[in-house]
């Protein structure tokens, strides 16, 4: 009878390890003001990148829209979606950039994610330069570009 108790007792170490894992609050290791146009994307497999056509140094993911609205309707409009988004918040802002920088915790071992949205002024309209990154792990299983994803097609939607 004596032996059960340990074999329970190793059967649930890592749910035990994970219960008080998720209680821990990782800290954020990415978090410096960057400019989005002419920072050098690191190679990495956990990050997202997007700006307007022939705008950055780095290569984007994907091209953002440009939308025929003013710079602070579109900042406006960014904000209303990322007010929307669960554990979100705003931990910085460089105004000589028209940049914000956001973290978003995952759901279950609160890992942080740092995104950087740099709004820019261009001839046809405005447009904003996204770049999200997990601050652990090696890959993010898609999570950085689905988030920005939905997030532009919110922001299309006029938030």
């Amino acid at each position: 009878m004596g032996n059960s108790g340990i074999v329970v007792r190793r059967k649930c170490s890592p749910l035990l390890f994970l219960a008080l894992l998720s209680g821990c609050s990782f800290p954020i290791k990415y978090y410096q003001v960057r400019d989005l146009t002419r920072f050098e994307r690191p190679v990495v497999q956990n990050d997202w990148f997007v700006c307007p056509p022939n705008l950055c140094l780095s290569n984007p993911n994907y091209e953002t829209p440009v939308f025929p609205v003013t710079k602070d309707e579109l900042i406006k409009r960014t904000k209303m979606v990322i007010n929307r988004q669960p554990r979100t918040k705003l931990i910085g802002a460089a105004t000589e950039l028209e940049q914000l920088i956001f973290v978003q915790r995952s759901k279950f071992l609160g890992l942080p994610d740092t995104i950087w949205i740099q709004f820019v002024g261009l001839k046809e309209g405005t447009s904003l330069i996204i770049y999200s990154r997990s601050n652990y792990g090696y890959w993010d299983f898609g999570i950085n570009g689905r988030r920005i994803k939905n997030w532009l097609e919110e922001i299309k939607n006029k938030g």
